[in-house]
């Protein structure tokens, strides 16, 4: 599934109509696929909805709905403004609706709440502005989404809800959609948290857009999906052998953070590599061998700290900052890693990460292929505090194609930018596993995938979409509340069966063909 912003969605249409269909006819046959979503969503008998329509071609969308829900025997409200300008669509499906004249139709041209008889079981359709908003909503429209924010009606929007923006964060009212029913893609805005207050769930509806139009653009934004992960996926021989699967070095752990060592670790293991060997302070050696028996475990000089360490012969990646500290001894090793240039993949995560920000000069010197996994707090660290998530995006597609490295922003949707310029939002993954330890586990996982082989954008990916499906499976055994990092570690295993197994929906199968 591809995600576009606002210039691209247009370009898209308008490419379609150069090709062939006229606007009109484009419009209705997105009327058509919303339409029967909607009829599949409420499809009772003398079912009520209300459809508000803007002046512009989102308000056309809804006259058009209106319309074919009417010949599906709805009882159909519709508010239309006649005052201000109106595009072609607009009047032409303005004057298609008024021609049908039937009993169930009734048209307001007045706002007036009190004239609306619409039952607590009626649907209100946001058709008033969509993609084309520019502006805060103001006057009469404002009005109009507190009223509809105040209902407890079921509330549809038709490809956004009015006053959300596609490529920046909302700065005032927005219609609360309970179902997003938008055209073709998902859009930028439904990625970013600033969006996440203003709707429910999101469903793309197929409406004939030209496939041509992805073959010959430079589209950069993608749906993380299995898609993409099957084609790469190792299978084992089986007269391979722990070599065939590399060896992995971990720098992890200070006093008091040993588990971060651990679920690291146990992470790695359950990720498929062949053989590990962490580092960690001399006081975490019987909890790592006793909890990670399957590891190698090297000793520090200090007790508590990682102060120096020797990297073994032969490792295949390295993985950096669970549970590290800052200490000063620690900087100064962190500082000797860079300088040895080593030509392995790595992977740094948290106080690696905080280091970096500290000492903007280490930063510089990340290998190429490097991959960093920051929240957004690390991230603003490293380069500077960010105005929303919208930014921070921004910045992470230009850092990682500038220094050459991999960035997985985590959140929410977890995003990853890549060193060419593509990018993939990751929509797996629960609130349960906003929980201590988590992100350890993601940096094991991908420390393990790059240990076996798998390249900087490849384990990225698989490191992420593996992580938040076994996040999700945990989630149906512990509920959201009671999920904690060991129980990501404990369904790795099944998320990647999940996925060597996975079997496209009907939906699934629609979006590829597209």
């Amino acid at each position: 599934m591809i995600i576009l912003n606002e210039a691209q969605i247009k370009a898209w249409d308008a490419y379609t109509i150069a090709k062939g269909i006229s606007s009109l006819a484009l419009m209705e046959q997105a009327a058509v696929a919303v339409t029967d979503k909607l009829d599949l969503l409420l499809g009772e008998e003398d079912q009520e909805v209300l459809i508000i329509c803007g002046n512009g071609n989102n308000g056309a969308d809804g006259l058009a709905i209106a319309r074919l829900l009417l010949d599906m025997d709805y009882i159909v409200d519709v508010f239309v403004s006649l005052e201000g300008d109106h595009t072609p669509e607009w009047k032409a499906n303005y004057e298609r609706l008024m021609n049908q004249d039937p009993e169930q139709l009734e048209i307001h041209t007045v706002w007036n709440p009190e004239e609306i008889e619409l039952s607590t079981s009626g649907t209100i359709v946001d058709a008033m502005f969509g993609t084309g908003l520019k502006r805060p909503i103001d006057g009469k429209w404002l009005e109009i989404t507190n009223w509809v924010n105040e209902q407890s009606n079921l509330t549809v929007a038709i490809d956004m809800p009015s006053g959300l923006y596609v490529d920046r964060a909302p700065d005032g009212e927005v219609v609360y959609a309970d179902l997003v029913l938008t055209f073709q893609c998902q859009r930028l805005a439904f990625m970013m948290p600033e969006s996440e207050p203003h709707f429910g769930e999101v469903l793309v509806c197929n409406i004939g857009l030209s496939d041509t139009f992805l073959l010959e653009h430079d589209i950069r934004n993608f749906e993380l999906s299995y898609y993409y992960l099957l084609p790469f996926l190792i299978d084992r021989n089986r007269f391979s052998h722990k070599g065939d699967y590399g060896h992995g070095f971990l720098l992890s752990g200070s006093l008091g953070k040993a588990g971060a060592a651990v679920l690291a670790s146990g992470a790695a293991m359950r990720a498929g590599l062949g053989l590990l060997t962490v580092h960690v302070p001399g006081i975490m050696y019987s909890i790592l061998q006793s909890a990670v028996p399957e590891a190698m475990v090297h000793l520090d000089a200090n007790p508590h700290y990682i102060s120096s360490f020797t990297i073994p012969d032969k490792i295949a990646a390295l993985g950096i900052g669970p549970g590290l500290g800052k200490d000063p001894v620690t900087i100064k090793a962190v500082e000797k890693l860079l300088e040895a240039k080593l030509n392995v993949p790595m992977v740094w995560d948290a106080d690696a990460l905080n280091i970096l920000a500290e000492r903007k000069d280490l930063l510089d010197k990340l290998p190429v292929g490097s991959i960093i996994t920051p929240h957004p707090g690390e991230f603003d660290r490293l380069f500077g505090e960010q105005d929303d998530h919208y930014s921070r995006f921004a910045t992470a597609q230009r850092e990682a194609q500038q220094r050459k490295i991999n960035i997985v922003l985590k959140g929410g949707i977890t995003i990853i930018c890549q060193s060419n310029g593509v990018s993939f939002f990751n929509t797996r993954g629960n609130p349960g596993m906003a929980t201590g330890g988590s992100g350890d586990v993601l940096t094991g996982v991908i420390l393990g995938l790059l240990s076996q082989g798998y390249s900087s954008d490849y384990a990225s990916l698989l490191g992420v979409y593996i992580h938040a499906s076994a996040g999700d499976l945990a989630a149906e055994e512990q509920g959201y509340e009671s999920l904690i990092a060991s129980d990501i570690v404990e369904y790795l295993g099944d998320a990647f069966e999940e996925l060597r197994h996975r079997e496209p929906s009907i939906d699934e199968t629609e979006e590829k063909d597209v």
